[in-house]
């Protein structure tokens, strides 16, 4: 399905009944990160998933250039279509920092954000190898190239897990398509992104930072930006199983993390705090 704005056609799905999961996606992938986690999570909620303006079958009509109001704007045109007044959110990567911003700009919207490995790096700047690497990334996209820029931006990533689906060739084609819009538009913005921590340590009940155990292990700049986060508003960030792409590559355990989080808070996942099965 689509919503049709003034400047972007915004694809979106939604799967099962009950609260409301919006489900965000970071750089390069799409909805499609969450394709079987969605299944499982549409037992206890619906589920909410869309492709970012400018990625796959989300077109921008016109005007390409990456901005973080025109990002939350469309969740709000989204919910306001779909008549969500509030929901929960999970945002992997950049999807977590769209979900943060989102939740500064209308707080009164969000019941709960899980960020998982959200790409605030600029939080983590005091870090001389970071600073160096981000500079070289911006370097290699200015002389657009595009491939060695991808593979520097995948060993910050991490291995994929050895026990992730492969992927469709459709699925992969289109995240071939979104590399240029990526690595020009989305990533200079958000590798130096620094949230306002005033505004966050305010809204510090409705965030969960979550790391992957996998990424915490290797040390990955995403797992130290949730730590870091996590610390800075007073909170202690949790940590699930897998790597930076847990979604596609876990969907069982990222479903089961989700919405066991989500009863420990004491907010949506099973009614009553009832055992829940897949």
């Amino acid at each position: 399905m689509y919503l049709e704005k003034e400047n972007v056609s915004l694809y979106y799905e939604v799967h099962g009944e009950g609260d409301t999961l919006i489900l965000i996606h970071g750089v390069i992938v799409d909805a499609d990160l969450y394709r079987e986690a969605a299944k499982l999570l549409s037992k206890y909620y619906q589920v909410i998933l869309y492709d970012r303006r400018g990625n796959s079958r989300s077109r921008c009509k016109g005007n390409l250039s990456f901005r973080m109001d025109d990002q939350i704007e469309d969740i709000k045109d989204l919910m306001d279509a779909l008549d969500v007044k509030t929901a929960y959110f999970a945002g992997v990567s950049a999807g977590g920092v769209i979900g943060q911003y989102f939740l500064q700009r209308y707080p009164e919207r969000v019941n709960h954000l899980i960020a998982y490995e959200p790409a605030m790096l600029g939080v983590l700047l005091d870090d001389e190898n970071l600073k160096a690497w981000i500079e070289e990334m911006k370097q290699t996209v200015a002389k657009r190239r595009f491939n060695s820029a991808l593979l520097r931006f995948a060993q910050h990533i991490g291995p994929m897990d050895e026990r992730a689906p492969e992927k469709s060739p459709e699925v992969s084609q289109r995240e071939m398509e979104n590399h240029v819009y990526a690595l020009t538009q989305e990533f200079p913005g958000m590798a130096e992104y620094q949230p306002d921590m005033e505004k966050m340590k305010a809204l510090a009940d409705k965030i969960t930072f979550a790391a992957g155990e996998r990424s915490t292990q290797a040390g990955t700049v995403y797992a130290r930006a949730a730590v870091r986060l996590a610390e800075e508003i007073g909170r202690k960030p949790i940590y699930y199983p897998g790597g930076h792409n847990l979604p596609f590559e876990l969907p069982r355990e990222f479903a089961v993390c989700v919405i066991g989080t989500m009863a420990f808070l004491g907010g949506g996942g099973t009614p009553g705090g009832a055992v829940f099965s897949f």
